[in-house]
């Protein structure tokens, strides 16, 4: 019971949170959903939707809208929990542990050890591939990449295992997985010449 309230709160606040009121957006859906509303103030509403973009001078919702409201849809879809090798693939625990090995077996200038618990690293990577969409291969060379740099920089700044796939809602990974994909870590010639006046 508790949950489903926080989970009304949450849509409430993502609501609020886009400047609409509880009776703007019951006015979206119906609009949406081609109903008629009751016991609103439509004039005012309509008027107040108009002058902040959610629907056209002709009553039509904007794209801003419709995203809007297949987003707040979403808190109504009961989500089945993937399994790691769903979400990660077959060979996902030898490819966690190959990651993992790559760090060296050091405790970092930060404090921590470079490599992070199996456990926390299963995690990590869950979020990675659930929000990321880079194979194996990639994020092995993208490590490589990354420790290799770290090595010559005598591991000061080094991140752990951990955060180096995530902290917090980023990925140092993500960003290097991204760079080699795009062929961004070869190196290039300058293209900008500097003009002296």
């Amino acid at each position: 019971m508790k949950r489903k309230i926080l989970k009304q709160i949450e849509i409430f606040d993502e609501i609020a949170s886009k400047g609409l009121s509880p009776n703007q957006y019951y006015l979206l859906c119906c609009m949406h959903d081609s109903v008629t509303p009751l016991k609103i103030n439509l004039h005012l509403e309509l008027r107040l939707l108009i002058q902040d973009g959610w629907i056209t001078t002709e009553n039509q919702l904007t794209p801003k809208a419709m995203i809007f409201i297949q987003k707040i849809e979403k808190f109504f879809v009961i989500q089945k929990t993937k399994t790691s090798n769903q979400i990660m693939g077959e060979g996902h625990t030898e490819n966690i542990t190959k990651y993992r090995e790559m760090f060296p077996n050091i405790k970092l200038p930060s404090g921590k050890a470079a490599r992070s618990a199996v456990g926390n690293l299963d995690k990590a990577f869950r979020w990675f591939f659930q929000n990321h969409d880079y194979e194996w291969k990639i994020i092995f060379d993208a490590t490589a990449t990354y420790l290799n740099d770290q090595e010559k920089k005598s591991w000061k700044f080094c991140r752990t295992s951990q955060y180096f796939i995530r902290k917090q809602e980023l990925s140092d990974l993500a960003d290097i997985c991204e760079m080699i994909k795009t062929g961004g870590d070869t190196p290039q010639e300058h293209k900008h010449s500097i003009k002296v006046v």
